[in-house]
């Protein structure tokens, strides 16, 4: 493994990282935010006075939200910034801290393709080192890869799309020796939350973990993602995010599924048991070439022939993810476990094929 030095961060040097432009910059500011207390009269907004259950723009700080995350996560409510999805944190990171047509990003494909878009909307060079045939990170190859350019770090730990988890030892050394922002995407992390950093965070100042209500917690409809990191970070990406992005019905939603951690944790398991049953059930097939450790809610599968299972399950109404135009992943289809009812439909589907 190479040798890279661990990065001393002060307060200092992260602010070094901030676009100045969005150092100086002074925040979009509602009269409802720099109130304090309570007032029975709205009459601020230009919104209607009339009661339809959403006639009024919801609070810009979603202080509810953050509060119940808190609770659940052991985490300080100024340390954690919510987006309209983590697709909206994706961007909001790689505004905050590269500068178009100069800076750089790093991944590690396969991975998340919002990480390569968001470089390419906002003018960022995106570094690929692509992973290890075994999705393990290719320590050595990835650090050479980093120049003062390089702010962004992009790590997917469970990585989608293979579904492994990252070595713990080697995501804490990439954290300490990268000379940039760390971004750890813990999106699958309700699956295995035993192995999530965010007991760690006040370990590195130059670490943002993002996690989202869209996997384990059932609530991809309603588009809310969250970041955790130091406290200037997160004003950072307040400063630059849009007045009220995290609407009314998205936090009522949230609010009513974070009151009740344990339906999650259900379904979680049951999850678990599905995708354990759907990889037993597949590996009987003859179709099947290798099926990828997986610690999500989903497998990685190898088959013989990717464009004909893929063609047939759609003929059957079943639709999963190709994946063959990723790097390591040629003739693999990602499958989600469903309910196992779903599951049932999906397995006698493939055995029509062998």
């Amino acid at each position: 493994m190479t040798t890279t030095e661990n990065v001393t961060w002060t307060e200092a040097k992260i602010k070094g990282l901030v676009r100045p432009n969005i150092l100086n910059l002074t925040p979009y500011s509602s009269a409802r935010s720099e109130f304090k207390g309570r007032a029975d009269v709205l009459l601020d907004a230009n919104e209607s006075p009339f009661d339809t259950g959403v006639n009024r723009y919801p609070e810009p700080l979603s202080t509810d939200i953050r509060e119940a995350l808190a609770g659940i996560k052991n985490v300080h409510p100024d340390r954690i910034f919510l987006g309209n999805g983590s697709d909206e944190i994706v961007d909001q990171v790689t505004r905050v801290f590269c500068i178009p047509g100069r800076d750089a990003v790093v991944a590690l494909p396969p991975t998340f393709g919002m990480y390569k878009v968001a470089a390419g909307i906002n003018d960022v060079e995106f570094r690929a080192v692509t992973l290890k045939p075994d999705f393990t990170i290719p320590v050595d190859e990835l650090k050479a890869s980093w120049d003062a350019a390089a702010k962004i770090l992009w790590l997917c730990s469970p990585n989608n799309p293979s579904g492994n988890l990252m070595e713990a030892a080697v995501v804490e050394d990439l954290i300490r020796s990268f000379p940039g922002i760390v971004v750890l995407d813990e999106a699958y992390i309700d699956f295995i939350p035993e192995e999530s950093f965010l007991p760690r965070l006040d370990e590195f100042p130059n670490l943002i973990i993002t996690q989202t209500l869209s996997k384990g917690w059932g609530m991809a409809g309603v588009r809310l993602g969250a970041a955790y990191a130091s406290e200037f970070i997160i004003t950072m990406l307040r400063a630059i995010k849009m007045p009220y992005n995290i609407n009314v019905l998205t936090k009522n939603a949230a609010l009513e599924a974070l009151a009740q951690p344990e339906v999650m944790e259900a379904r979680v398991d049951l999850l678990k048991r599905e995708r354990r049953r759907l990889e037993r059930e597949l590996g009987q097939l003859s179709t099947v070439d290798y099926i990828f450790p997986s610690v999500t809610n989903f497998l990685l599968v190898r088959f013989t022939d990717s464009d004909k299972v893929y063609n047939h399950l759609l003929s059957e109404g079943i639709v999963v993810r190709n994946q063959s135009y990723q790097p390591n992943a040629s003739n693999c289809l990602r499958i989600t476990a469903g309910t196992p009812e779903e599951n049932d439909q999906l397995i006698a589907a493939l055995r029509t094929l062998g």
